[in-house]
């Protein structure tokens, strides 16, 4: 029987491989948006087969299935990745480039009070429909953050 993740990767046009879901789960568990290389220094330590191109390929099979998604600009070298889940905020320190997701509880509580007319609003008057929210806020950390990151 499959899996969650064989579904979602079914239900996106993509073949469940071993490396894809070992990617795919890697990502998903790294809340400070990991670059290629992270991801592939995280992986490769499992899988020695694993190539940095398949790394590059496979996030790519994902941001244009909608599995995930660029942050760019970040300042940092290359384009940091994120799970493509639900509806979050980033804290985007602008003096490292450093970024991580806002606590859960208070991004659900922030992003729970964009008024869904202020949205209606939005696409009548320019024609785009919002699918997603995701926020970035942009400042500097005081004391170097906490981090969520899953030992790679």
């Amino acid at each position: 029987m499959p899996d969650q993740l064989q579904l979602s990767f079914s239900e996106h046009g993509l073949r469940c491989t071993r490396q894809r879901r070992a990617i795919y789960n890697a990502l998903s568990a790294n809340r400070d948006h990991p670059t290629a290389d992270d991801l592939y220094r995280q992986v490769k330590s499992g899988d020695d087969k694993l190539s940095l191109a398949t790394v590059y390929n496979t996030l790519e099979a994902f941001c244009s299935a909608g599995l995930a998604y660029k942050l760019s600009g970040c300042g940092c070298n290359g384009s940091t990745r994120d799970a493509g889940g639900d509806d979050h905020m980033h804290l985007r320190c602008r003096k490292t480039g450093h970024i991580t997701d806002v606590p859960e509880d208070l991004g659900k509580r922030i992003l729970d009070h964009i008024p869904a007319d202020l949205l209606a609003e939005l696409q009548n008057r320019t024609g785009f429909k919002v699918n997603k929210v995701q926020l970035d806020l942009v400042g500097e950390f005081k004391k170097p953050p906490i981090t969520n990151q899953v030992p790679g």
